[in-house]
């Protein structure tokens, strides 16, 4: 084993050389080359889902604007909001220049963990942790995305990397930099603060640990706290507003759980193997923080305590503890590093393979729940001048954000005060009857409905004006695209 060990670090060391680079750089390096080119791979294909309509929808408006909406409805989103404001002003709101910040935040959180693993037990590990996070399928579908998601990972590694340093050096400047990076990760996805009780066991499990160093860790752990209290005080009214959707938590989503981390449902097994051989034969620490208690409380605290609070309160989604991906990959590099070299390389080899169809999956231009491109294609084709169009959820307006060009020509008969002028995401609609009076000007509507949305009273009142009229409207024609109808009324 030690002499399988020895010659990888040779291997490795010697391809550093060969390519005139220093080990301390080819270790992240390579890692984040890798990331950019996997998640950058077809970026632009996938179409906008509701989500990212919703981040073009508000990063468009005036910083002044965005705060203004953050008093009504998203506040766990507004720090990602006025990060993204600039990205939109300066680049437009192409699928490409949105998503870029997720997939530059790909190649830092593989980096990132590449450093961890180096630092906490050896090259080897880093090296083999950092280029799964790079080839992990759930890595490149969030950062396939502009929402804050893989930032929040990134972030999550950053401070993962600045903790194991403070308790290396015992040096209050990185337990500053520690607490202000989780303040950060607070307000940039709140749900990632459930990586605090990871951290409590680094810092529990840590050889040498002394009364100082565990109080340095409890005061920098108290600042962030007590910066996020203004966004969970401000948030927790908008709860009904952000989360109304969510359902308990059953076998269906543990086994999503096991195959976005295990990057197929073939790997789940293998993976759950790998996990078992990381923490009965440890890998010797190199230094004072332990590697597997380090990544296995990274890995399983946050989705577990997520999971059984939403027993009580359902909140649970993936997404929300995509953070801990890089966890996973650090403990498949501590059980690969107690494997021979000639049983290492193929079964990392094996799971990357087997993660190659979902990562062909998520990249099909109708990889998401609804194909908003094909949407705003059918009407930009099928419009004629003087057309009108009447939502079904008011919440689905924000797809007119990233194609406005197919929406400039139709006319908003429900609309009565934008979201910007109202502080909110979709703005304010007219009472029934006054939607009335104006499908009364028009001779054609577009009737956009969207699935996945309960029918409110009020939608169904849009559906009944249109339709309840024998000598009023007839249906024309109805297209379908992934997540919803558009159908076409034309006056009698």
């Amino acid at each position: 084993m030690a002499a399988g060990s020895c010659l990888a670090d040779r291997v490795l060391r010697g391809r550093a050389r060969s390519e005139g680079l220093p080990w301390s750089w080819f270790v992240p390096l390579l890692p984040a080359v890798t990331a950019l080119l996997v998640t950058g791979w077809r970026l632009g294909t996938p179409t906008y889902w509701r989500d990212e309509t919703a981040t073009i929808t508000v990063a468009r408006r005036s910083p002044g604007e965005i705060v203004d909406l953050l008093g009504t409805i998203d506040a766990v989103h507004g720090l990602y909001y006025l990060l993204m404001h600039p990205v939109v002003t300066l680049f437009g709101t192409g699928e490409v220049a949105t998503r870029l910040p997720s997939v530059l935040a790909a190649a830092v959180a593989a980096a990132m963990t590449a450093l961890i693993g180096a630092r906490v037990a050896d090259r080897f590990v880093g090296l083999v942790a950092g280029l799964l996070v790079a080839v992990s399928p759930a890595i490149s579908r969030y950062a396939q995305e502009c929402r804050q998601y893989m930032l929040a990972t990134a972030l999550a590694a950053v401070a993962t990397y600045l903790l194991v340093r403070a308790l290396e050096r015992g040096d209050r400047r990185w337990f500053a930099a520690y607490a202000v990076s989780i303040a950060l990760l607070g307000w940039l996805q709140i749900f990632c603060l459930l990586l605090l009780p990871a951290h409590a066991v680094t810092v529990a499990t840590t050889r040498e640990r002394t009364l100082p160093l565990i109080r340095r860790w409890l005061v920098s752990v108290a600042f962030p706290l007590a910066a996020t209290v203004p966004l969970v005080l401000v948030a927790l009214p908008q709860r009904r507003l952000q989360v109304e959707w969510i359902s308990e938590p059953d076998r269906g989503a543990v086994e999503l759980l096991l195959k976005m981390v295990s990057g197929s449902s073939w790997s789940i097994v293998p993976v759950l193997v790998l996990l078992g051989l990381a923490l009965v034969r440890p890998v010797r620490p190199a230094g004072p923080v332990d590697p597997r208690w380090t990544a296995a409380a990274w890995a399983l605290l946050p989705p577990a305590i997520l999971l059984g609070a939403s027993f009580v309160v359902p909140s649970y989604v993936f997404r929300y503890v995509l953070f801990c991906v890089p966890a996973m990959a650090l403990m498949i590099g501590l059980a690969l590093r107690r494997l021979p070299v000639w049983a290492a390389g193929p079964v990392a080899l094996a799971l990357a393979l087997a993660a190659v169809p979902m990562h062909l999956d998520v990249r099909e231009p109708d990889a998401r729940i609804d194909d908003t491109r094909s949407l705003a294609a059918l009407l930009r084709e099928h419009q004629a001048p003087g057309d009108a169009i009447v939502f079904s959820d008011q919440r689905f307006r924000r797809v007119t954000a990233p194609y406005p060009d197919a929406y400039r020509g139709l006319n908003d008969l429900a609309l009565a005060r934008t979201g910007a002028a109202t502080g909110t995401i979709d703005g304010k609609e007219v009472r029934p009857a006054e939607l009335a009076r104006r499908l009364a000007t028009v001779d054609r509507v577009w009737f956009v409905w969207r699935r996945f949305v309960s029918a409110a009273p009020v939608d169904k009142a849009k559906f009944r004006l249109i339709t309840r009229d024998r000598d009023g409207f007839r249906k024309v024609v109805r297209y379908r695209y992934k997540g919803g109808t558009v159908t076409l009324y034309e006056r009698r």
